[in-house]
Parts: structure tokens; sequence; C-alpha cells
């Protein structure tokens, strides 16, 4: 029986986040940890090697990927092919997986690839942790600048504040603490995550019943909105 650790699952979702490349996780090693099929290409690959000494058993698949409510959602979708779907890989071996449009005429749409492990049939006491990495993976859609995203903070009747974003352009966007920081004048604390911003959509997040303001000028831009009006509730 092997028995993997529950950060293993944390630690690659965090590299995937952060764009790094290429990214670990406890058994697996992929590379690379973010997948974008151009107007070009007809499919995207990304490599999977087992680090152990013992054979792992994948399954692989495509979800389509959009954000509603400020959050993201997930569904099946038939609309990407993802090759081969399930496969075994040796110790110490690699597999390539290549996944691209059902529709070569594909408008531009973001997805997740998911890379699961196959859970083994375990005896006895002890907890079997199956890997499951999940992947952006972009057909047709370019990346997009900090500079289209509009942002806005607004304070709640129960006195927490949220700051929001929303992409203007027609591309996705990756924010960092630094460029939020630019452009919403506040100083965010270390390890504060934000994510990627699809085109068209929002994304929303909570910071507290008092926020740290590093530019008052620009905060106080940013509470105005999109349409330069005061917000109902403005820092005292």
């Amino acid at each position: 029986m092997r028995l993997l650790p529950l950060i293993a699952y944390a630690s690659l979702a965090l590299a995937a986040a952060a764009g790094v490349d290429p990214a670990a996780a406890g058994t697996l090693t992929v590379n690379p940890v973010l997948i974008e099929i151009g107007a070009g290409q007809r499919s995207g690959s990304v490599t999977v090697t087992n680090v152990e000494d013992v054979p792992v058993t994948i399954r692989a698949y495509a979800l389509s990927w959009r954000q509603e409510g400020g959050e993201d959602r997930y569904e099946d979708t038939a609309a990407m092919i993802v090759s081969p779907p399930a496969f075994t890989i040796p110790p110490r071996g690699t597999q390539l997986i290549r996944v691209g449009p059902r529709n070569p005429g594909l408008d531009p749409q973001s997805y997740r690839l998911i890379i699961e492990e196959v859970p083994e049939a375990t005896q006895g006491a002890g907890i079997r942790v199956a890997l499951r990495l999940n992947l952006p993976l972009y057909a047709r859609m370019a990346p997009a600048a900090p500079a289209d995203l509009a942002w806005h903070a607004r304070r709640g009747a129960d006195g927490n504040w949220s700051i929001e974003a929303r992409n203007r352009g027609a591309g996705w966007v990756r924010i960092d603490a630094t460029a939020a920081q630019a452009a919403t004048g506040l100083a965010f604390p270390g390890g504060f995550a934000f994510g990627t911003i699809l085109p068209g959509a929002m994304r929303r997040w909570a910071i507290g019943p008092t926020p740290r303001i590093a530019n008052d000028a620009r905060f106080r831009q940013v509470q105005a909105g999109e349409d330069g009006a005061p917000t109902a509730h403005s820092v005292p």
C-alpha cells in the first residue's frame, strides 16, 4: 500500500496558480502547468512524469471553465479531445498527453485539464489519497493585460470590505499582488492569492473590516467604481 501526502495536491495547485513551469507534487511532475492552444495550433500537450518506484495509473479529461458570480464554475464537456484518456506510467517513466478541440473552428474558450490518479485498492488501516491536478487550458484565447481590469471596492452591510475586478478585455488576465496593489491602493498580506479572471468575468475577494491602505487616493478612486459615482459606504 502506498500512502500519498495530503499536501501533494495543494502543492501543485499553488504552483499552477503561480504559473510555475515545471511543477511537482507528490508522486508526479507535470510540464507545463498552463496549456495554450493558439489559433495556428491543432493541439497542446503536457508531459507527466512518475517520480516514484512503483507504477501509477492516471486518467485525464477536460472540463469547461467559466466564472459566474465571482466564482469558478466547471462542467463536463465533449468539446476537447484528451489523448490518451487513461494510462499507466511505469516507475520513473513519462507520458505525453495531447489535448485539442474536437471542432477545428472552435471559438476562444477556457477549460481545465484534470489529471488524476486512479486509486489502488487498499487493505487494512491507513489513508489512501489520490492525486488530482487541475491545470488551466486555453483554446484560441490569448492572455490580456492588467489594464483591461476594472476594479471596485465596496463595504457590505456587515462592515466587511471586498474588492472586485472585472475583465473588460478579450483574453484571460492573471493577477499578482504587485499589480493588484498598484490598481487598488491596497496592501495585501503575503500569500494572498488572486488567480485568473476570464474575459467578461468578474472575481471578488473579501478583505475584512479594516483594509490596509497603501495609497489613499487610489483606493478612493477604486471606491468610486467604474462610473465615477461614490459608493454608499466610504472610508471614514
